[in-house]
């Protein structure tokens, strides 16, 4: 499997616990008739990992709280899943402060020393940090998921259940950023560490010679190789880039990153056919001489929290749902819950009085992009607005789609018209109107992907014209459609895509606004 958490001894190299005196002194050996002193370094290494280590979680606590209150504020639909980043870190900390008061003999303090994770911890969060849209830590993705009976094309299984994939086609993520379009996997494997992997598997270090067993040559598909021929780091490349391809992300699978921590590239010929293999399989290396220095938090704590509008495209194509939230006179002002309304509006009342949809969710989404909606959903939107609307929503969504008596209004008149009819300000640079735009579905239709032929058969009319129109303009559909956004996901990663191809971008949101209804609509 991968290779483990756990520090290995070459950590000893970078925990030098007889640390030399200055070069003037060098050549007296350190404390060798000292104990006092040699009990004072070792208590003043301990403080040092201390306080590294509570720099360490005071920052991840920070990251912490900003994920609590940007969830509890956008309503992420799936979590970010940080307990095991948290715990882990928690945890090391309270290891490191228990050496102070155990007085353990010298020998066996160091050897708790050099267990210490510190150092794949630092460099696990430095590595989270010059990311983006953090989902979770520290999971396990299946490469196989019907054989192993865990459908889930996102979530895998965290750290804490690893006991139920023992054995099992399984590779460890350490990092899933990017909003699930990035896998990273850190590792502080040492250059001295991998060469004797090497040499343990028969592999030459003759640095004289251009004919040993190292070949650095990946013409050959790598998936050939028995992977038991390979060192760990290796091996694990190979299960991620199989995993990435079982879960794919909008039809395609996650980017996976290698971030090696203490193997510098170019400078062994070893080690650099170690960094072919693992490029051979897809996956990208970060190596020591090629990571950048870790941000502070504060510079880059945006960054980190899960932001879904980050993607959207610049024109977004808005569905018929999305329509009537925005003209709903429950999406703009106080409603009363009168007792003939039906049960699904009388709860999007009571939503909107604990959680504004514009200021919270649409309008941050939206904001000044420009916006174009298919005329089927132009005319469903409409269908809807002439059966069931009040007046201010007749309104809306005439000054929506610059039809019927504003057709002829500017932008600035609609906007002006569109703000007296709301408790809520627009966002700045709100462009109204929404363009209505042909679908156009029989010639959009052969310039999709095959596996839109599946998803045809699943979608009305309706659907088929909104989702395929923005798929096959590679523009964000923003929708509240969750059932049919889900459906076309599950097709997508269930036939997969060829190479260059790519699934529709859907942007959820969170909830949904009908009409207020008028008098006499029968209640739910």
């Amino acid at each position: 499997m991968a290779e483990s958490v756990t520090s290995d001894l070459d950590d000893l190299d970078d925990l030098d616990l007889n640390a030399t005196l200055p070069d003037d002194r060098s050549s007296v050996t350190p404390y060798e008739d000292d104990p006092e002193a040699k009990a004072a370094d070792l208590q003043a290494t301990i403080a040092e990992l201390i306080q590294r280590c509570n720099t360490l979680y005071q920052e991840v606590e920070t990251y912490v709280n900003a994920v609590d209150a940007n969830q509890k504020l956008a309503k992420i639909q799936n979590p970010v899943e940080y307990r095991s980043l948290r715990n882990d870190f928690k945890n090391e900390l309270a290891f490191l402060k228990k050496l102070v008061d155990m007085k353990l003999p010298e020998e066996k303090a160091r050897h708790y020393i050099v267990s210490s994770n510190l150092t794949y911890y630092e460099a696990l969060w430095a590595a989270a940090k010059r990311s983006s849209g953090l989902l979770s830590f520290r999971k396990y993705y299946f490469w196989n998921r019907r054989q192993e009976e865990h459908g889930s094309a996102y979530h895998g299984l965290s750290l804490s259940k690893r006991s139920q994939i023992k054995g099992k086609n399984a590779a460890l993520v350490d990092i899933v950023a990017m909003d699930g379009r990035e896998w990273i996997r850190v590792s502080t494997v040492s250059e001295k560490r991998l060469l004797f992997d090497l040499a343990k598997l028969g592999w030459q270090n003759d640095s004289d010679s251009d004919d040993g067993d190292i070949q650095r040559s990946t013409t050959t598909n790598w998936e050939d190789d028995d992977d038991e021929d390979q060192v760990d780091i290796v091996k694990s490349a190979r299960e991620l880039a199989r995993a990435a391809r079982a879960n794919p992300i909008r039809g395609r699978p996650p980017q996976v990153r290698f971030v090696l921590t203490r193997i510098t590239s170019h400078k062994l010929k070893e080690i650099d056919a170690v960094l072919d293999k693992i490029r051979a399989t897809g996956v990208q290396i970060q190596c020591a001489n090629e990571i950048p220095a870790a941000p502070t938090l504060e510079s880059v704590l945006s960054d980190l929290l899960v932001d879904r509008s980050r993607t959207l495209s610049r024109m977004l194509n808005i569905d018929c749902t999305i329509l009537l939230a925005l003209i709903s006179d429950i999406s703009h002002s106080t409603c009363p819950v009168l007792d003939w309304y039906p049960s699904e509006v009388r709860a999007q009342i009571k939503e909107e009085e604990a959680e504004k949809l514009l200021p919270t969710h649409l309008y941050p989404a939206v904001g000044s992009h420009p916006m174009v909606c298919t005329q089927e959903a132009a005319n469903q939107m409409n269908l809807i607005v002439d059966t069931l609307a009040t007046d201010s929503e007749k309104t809306r969504a005439n000054l929506l789609l610059a039809q019927k008596d504003h057709s002829d209004s500017s932008p600035a008149e609609l906007l002006k018209a569109w703000s007296s009819l709301s408790d809520h300000s627009a966002p700045e640079g709100f462009q109204l109107p929404i363009r209505v735009v042909e679908s156009n579905l029989p010639g959009i239709l052969p310039k999709l992907p095959k596996v839109s032929e599946k998803i045809k058969k699943e979608l009305s009319p309706l659907n088929q014209a909104i989702f395929f129109y923005g798929w096959a303009e590679g523009i964000t559909t923003v929708s509240s459609n969750r059932a049919r956004a889900r459906q076309i996901e599950h097709f997508i990663n269930e036939e997969g895509l060829e190479d260059g191809e790519a699934g529709p971008h859907i942007w959820l949101c969170g909830e949904s606004r009908s009409l207020i209804a008028k008098q006499g609509r029968r209640k739910g």
